[in-house]
């Protein structure tokens, strides 16, 4: 096989709904990450991120679980098929990979995948991670989930999303709990996804490729309060010494095949996120509506409130009708009755 450069890896995360699609989307656009292979991670049976990118021919996705655990041999599978399509020229070479994981993955298993994986070692090079946070509630998310946490001490570069969207108090706490967590790292801010990727890699430059992070003996993190519903183990001895990583947290694909009208829509969605509570972490997906449109739904945990906009044919072509709930505690049954009702 004969011997290149390593190829840059950049890996984009950040708690669920914090705005990396969005970023991502159009970061793949400028110089830099233009022509970059794609590869989206996505909890659920049905994916809407990699499509919502716009990115077909050289785009990957890792669905229904979660890349830092049972979905890291996706992961590392979907990179050897990138490497050797690209190098048996079955697609065009690509400057770089991106990688966006679901906003539950802690990237220590992801990192330690680039040090250990025989093939990834050789031919990757994984230059940094990139943590988004929103600003909105991003304070209470690194309070309340140990994976926000573990995503930004993991980080070369954070950055504040919606802070135009937040009173400058949530905007300060989350300043001050970034800090605390990963002190003397750049953070950036973007609104609407108006963060060049120019200036996340001007910011990147001091940095050298990422390391697998390492505890500290003994350490004890003390910051959530109450302590969240999510468990660690690890995997049986002779399961290559791999950390095993498991969710509370579930994702439940609801279908809707039947057309809506707009306010019934909104009226189900007020009445599952009523009956959820702080157990709704993230909604997303596409219904039909009943005047013939589609419309994108999402529901970010910093922002509490749905976002329903009409889709073309040309956005999301041949998208199951559905959606996507990641939520702790929470029966798919009655979730079903909620929204069908």
């Amino acid at each position: 096989m004969a011997t290149s450069s390593p190829i840059p890896v950049y890996l984009l995360t950040g708690f669920l709904g914090s705005g990396k699609t969005t970023l991502l989307s159009a970061w793949l656009e400028q110089p830099g990450l233009r022509g970059a292979a794609v590869i989206v991670n996505e909890l659920g049976e049905v994916g809407l991120d990699g499509a919502l990118l716009g990115v077909t021919e050289q785009a990957s996705l890792v669905s229904g679980s979660c890349v830092c655990c049972t979905g890291l041999p996706g992961l590392e599978q979907a990179l050897e098929d990138l490497f050797w399509a690209r190098l048996q020229r079955r697609m065009p070479a690509f400057p770089a990979v991106a990688i966006e994981t679901t906003g539950m993955a802690d990237p220590a298993p992801i990192l330690q995948a680039f040090h250990e994986h025989p093939l990834l070692r050789e031919r990757y090079r994984l230059q940094a991670v990139v943590t988004v946070a929103g600003a909105p509630a991003g304070a209470a998310l690194l309070d309340r989930h140990p994976e926000a946490r573990a995503q930004v001490r993991a980080a070369q570069a954070l950055i504040m999303t919606k802070t135009r969207e937040a009173d400058e108090a949530s905007t300060r706490a989350l300043a001050a709990r970034l800090a605390a967590l990963k002190p003397g790292v750049p953070v950036l801010r973007s609104n609407q996804a108006d963060l060049a990727w120019e200036t996340v890699s001007r910011a990147l430059a001091p940095c050298g490729p990422s390391s697998p992070p390492v505890a500290e003996p003994g350490h004890v993190d003390h910051a959530a309060s109450p302590p969240a519903p999510h468990v660690h183990d690890h995997a049986h001895p002779h399961d290559h010494g791999r950390h095993a990583h498991h969710h509370a947290e579930q994702a439940h694909f609801l279908p809707l095949p039947d057309p809506l009208a707009r306010d019934a829509l909104l009226i189900r969605l007020h009445a599952l996120a009523d009956a959820l509570g702080q157990d709704l972490l993230r909604l997303k997906g596409v219904v039909a509506l009943a005047d013939g449109r589609r419309c994108l739904v999402q529901f970010a945990p910093d922002e509490r409130r749905f976002d329903v906009r009409p889709l073309s044919a040309a956005d999301i072509p041949q998208q199951r009708t559905g959606l996507t709930i990641i939520a702790t505690h929470a029966d798919p049954h009655r979730m079903a009755a909620l929204l069908v009702a």
